[in-house]
């Protein structure tokens, strides 16, 4: 019975996502294209911003160029510095009250996943007041919100496209995913000369975050052409350059090319959703504090062998992608292929394997939510059962 209710919640889920209406937004590419951005804020009549980002960058002079484009514009700003990793609706609402106090006319989100989810809710939050769970669900926001600026300091979840938040509640710590059509960002930057800083650590993460939504959105049952367009073009990039920036920060090639992947791969599961490796990498997330591209790096080929044969055709065209496997190979064997392709990459990279303080009395809940994330959120190629999710569990902390 449970079964046929995510099959019916995942065909209302896939039909809604089609239908929600998208306006395109501009995007800015290549180096000082972030520049280029704050240029336009002006252009388009702004006088006054709120720049929101982390405490490490707001202190580290990636925003300097930004400042002085937007003073040299005639654009005054603030800056709001406060959001966390996975951050919570707190920081949210800190946020939105600078907005409001200081009267800003736009928001320019400069960082990671974290700070572009919590900008997106600090802009919608300004104009559609209440509480978190007035937001929680698909397209509960009455009104548009404050233009939003992106420029993406990572190259791994996308978010600079999608138009989905993930904001923790500060009470329950429960993640919350928020998804409306009017949180995509109307003006996007993908600035390599901002990304070639990012330590290998955090580009190993974020690159492996890029790859999970790309492989989930391909395999999922919402896909359409347009989607796998985009998602085997993402996972063609990040086959290609993923390691070059991993071992080889300044290499603007590589970090041009994985700005690129990420937005193709945000572009492709904003409208597919994504799968059991999110629902698992989610709770380690809550539990365990872990960082949301390391938690998809820990599960994502486990996941991917434990859905069988009903992948290996899709696994097989994306192993032909990537340049993995020999013509006229069986789909099994080049299924094997990538996820063994996907594992070695993680061991190149040198990603935890285990989260940390998993104690094995969480791996009943994490197994629990992940089912109902899934089966409510995700057109999963096939449904799980408890055992094979407690089985892909428990394996991290024997890893």
């Amino acid at each position: 019975m449970k079964i046929l209710y995510f099959k019916i919640r995942a065909v209302l889920v896939t039909w809604l996502m089609r239908l929600l209406p998208r306006n395109p937004p501009i995007v800015f590419k290549g180096v000082n294209s972030a520049l280029t951005l704050c240029e336009q804020v002006a252009v388009l009549g702004y006088t006054k911003v709120i720049i929101a980002t982390d405490n490490f960058l707001g202190g580290s002079g990636i925003l300097d160029g930004i400042k002085a484009t937007l003073t040299k514009q005639g654009v005054e700003y603030v800056v709001f510095d406060g959001i966390l990793p996975d951050p919570a609706f707190d920081q949210v609402q800190e946020g939105e009250a600078m907005i409001r106090t200081q009267r800003c006319q736009a928001v320019i989100a400069v960082g990671g996943g974290s700070v572009l989810d919590a900008a997106k809710m600090m802009a919608m939050l300004h104009t559609n007041p209440g509480s978190l769970e007035s937001f929680d669900g698909i397209q509960k926001c009455k009104r548009p919100g404050l233009p939003l600026f992106a420029i993406p300091t990572t190259a791994g979840t996308g978010s600079e496209i999608t138009l989905a938040a993930v904001i923790t509640d500060p009470v329950s710590h429960r993640k919350i995913p928020i998804v409306d059509s009017k949180m995509i960002p109307g003006y996007i930057a993908l600035d390599a000369e901002i990304m070639k800083g990012m330590p290998p650590g955090i580009t190993a993460a974020t690159g492996m975050d890029a790859l999970t939504h790309a492989v989930e959105s391909y395999l999922s049952k919402a896909s359409t052409s347009a989607t796998e367009e985009h998602a085997t073009a993402a996972v063609r990039l990040i086959f290609k350059y993923q390691l070059r920036a991993f071992k080889e920060g300044g290499d603007m090639e590589a970090r041009d090319g994985m700005a690129l992947a990420a937005f193709y791969a945000g572009a492709a599961f904003t409208r597919t959703s994504v799968g059991y490796v999110h629902g698992i990498a989610h709770q380690l997330g809550r539990l365990c504090g872990t960082p949301h591209g390391n938690a998809n790096a820990m599960v994502l080929p486990e996941v991917l062998a434990a859905y069988g044969e009903c992948v290996h055709q899709r696994l097989a065209k994306l192993a032909d992608v990537a340049g993995i496997g020999e013509p006229g190979e069986g789909q099994a064997s080049k299924a094997g292929k990538f996820i063994q392709a996907i594992v070695d990459m993680r061991k190149d990279m040198d990603l935890p394997l285990q989260p940390k303080d998993l104690k094995a009395s969480d791996i009943p809940g994490i197994v629990d939510e992940a089912i109902a994330e899934a089966g409510s959120l995700y057109p999963v190629p096939r449904y799980m059962s408890e055992a094979e999710l407690t089985t892909i569990v428990n394996g991290l902390r024997a890893a």
